[in-house]
């Protein structure tokens, strides 16, 4: 395995990359750039790191937080209202047992009526 790494292709393409990406030479872009630093500085503003911009989302991640919390309890309250149905229903009308099961699980012998069993279900 060789290293090619080194091609023309990537002498052509650092070259462009540098220029691209060269500092201007405009004396007027530093000027701009020291103004712009210095009102910023004379503004006051200066933050002390990352957290300062969470600042302005506690509300709406508050919000957003309930909204969940209230999402999640409506359907955990649906979900055991249904569940709860479904129990009172299978207490009062159990389905009957077939007789079906119980005669082909009669006929057949005992190492297949495990599985006849589950097969007529």
């Amino acid at each position: 395995m060789t290293h090619d790494r080194w091609t023309s292709g990537d002498a052509e393409l650092s070259d462009a990359l540098r220029v691209l990406y060269a500092a201007p030479a405009a004396q007027s872009y530093w000027d701009a750039l020291e103004s712009r630093i210095l009102e910023h500085i004379a503004r006051g503003h200066v933050h002390s790191g990352w957290w300062d911009e969470l600042v302005d989302m506690i509300r709406p991640g508050l919000i957003a937080a309930a909204a969940l919390v209230l999402a999640a309890s409506l359907a955990m309250a649906h979900s055991q209202r249904l569940e709860a149905r479904s129990a009172y229903a299978t207490l009062i009308a159990p389905t009957p047992t077939s007789i079906e099961a119980s005669t082909r699980a009669a006929s057949v012998g005992d190492g297949d009526m495990a599985i006849h069993l589950l097969l007529s279900r």
